[in-house]
């Protein structure tokens, strides 16, 4: 069964938060990419998105109508591990691979019809609760930017920090004071802090019961991560750092991180994600689905992940698809502060056209 015919949409995505910092960028838009393959009169959807440190637009657009297209274009739509296998030698990047990694399972699913998480086993639950990110602002406009997302049934926040300990202590004070524990709390420091800071930082927030911290220091540096992770009372995150199977088993035998940040647009498909989980799980080291801004087919692809797991983190970033505007996908349902996991086949999406 022959794909016979491949479409890569480029969609500018203005974000909700206009004023959008993390300590090592910012941006007021996303630029995201829906990947379209047809075989037997099926369309498969996958999606992505650039990455302003990590995978410039411009970049991911070439890779996804050169070397992408071309192991798409013609490959038997049933063998996808043979086509995935034929673009990691094309040496693209993890947020290329992807998005036909999605689209291949998305068109499977839909020839089967059966919804992909039937694909690895099925879904142990039917709703994945989402943490929504929130970038970097001062203690009052990050309590009414906290304040909107509860308004719409958010509870879980991931704050954005990285400005210095005693600002981001204020921060969490500012959030904690206004919203007492309706609110779960975990913050990112992008990698702002050296060793010593991100352990000062941590003994400073206990007193505001934060969750986790995620990559407070420089991702390279896995012997400071692993004193970090020695010396903290809140749980440490490893993000960056762990980008496949290899990775995630240092960060493990290290024991550089009590948790890890399992996202697809970083490891580059689903079972990659998979391998991942399962390693941590045997070191008796947390996973946790992490995300960031883009289309909702990535969002939903990982929530079918998360609820085909038994031992995963609770709370998963599935939502940032909320925090950008022109999404053209339809189907992607959120409903008390979950996302929906659908019994439709595929990815349960379509495109508005």
């Amino acid at each position: 069964m022959k794909i016979t015919d491949v479409r890569v949409t480029r969609i500018n995505m203005p974000r909700v938060d206009a004023g959008w910092k993390t300590a090592s960028y910012a941006a007021n838009a996303v630029e995201g990419f829906i990947l379209e393959i047809d075989a037997d009169g099926v369309s498969g959807i996958g999606g992505t998105a650039g990455h302003p440190n990590s995978m410039p637009a411009d970049k991911l657009d070439a890779q996804l109508n050169g070397p992408i297209r071309s192991a798409l274009l013609g490959a038997d739509a049933l063998c996808g591990n043979a086509v995935r296998e034929s673009i990691r030698k094309a040496n693209v990047h993890s947020r290329a691979l992807v998005a036909a990694d999605l689209a291949l399972y998305d068109l499977t699913g839909k020839l089967a019809n059966l919804p992909c998480h039937a694909l690895w086993g099925g879904a142990i639950r039917h709703q994945v609760k989402i943490v929504r990110m929130v970038g970097i602002k001062s203690p009052a406009e990050l309590v009414h930017t906290v304040g909107q997302l509860v308004d719409q049934g958010i509870t879980h926040m991931k704050v954005k920090v990285g400005t210095g300990i005693q600002e981001d202590v204020e921060r969490i004070r500012a959030l904690r004071e206004a919203f007492g524990e309706r609110i779960w709390i975990g913050i990112d420091g992008n990698g702002a802090y050296t060793p010593e800071q991100a352990i000062d930082l941590s003994r400073s927030l206990v007193a505001h019961d934060v969750r986790l911290i995620e990559q407070p220091i420089n991702y390279r540096d896995l012997d400071g991560l692993a004193r970090v992770a020695a010396a903290s009372p809140i749980p440490i995150m490893a993000d960056q750092c762990v980008y496949d199977v290899k990775s995630a088993l240092e960060i493990c035998q290290r024991r550089a991180a009590h948790v890890v940040s399992i996202k697809a647009t970083k490891m580059g498909s689903l079972d990659e994600c998979r391998r991942v989980f399962e390693v941590c799980n045997a070191f008796g080291v947390r996973a946790h689905i992490g995300g960031s801004a883009g289309p909702a087919v990535v969002d939903v692809a990982a929530a079918q992940l998360a609820a085909s797991f038994s031992a995963i983190d609770e709370e998963c970033e599935v939502g940032e698809f909320q925090a950008v505007q022109g999404d053209p996908t339809i189907g992607a349902n959120v409903k008390s502060g979950c996302v929906e996991v659908s019994s439709a086949a595929g990815w349960g999406l379509s495109l508005a056209r």
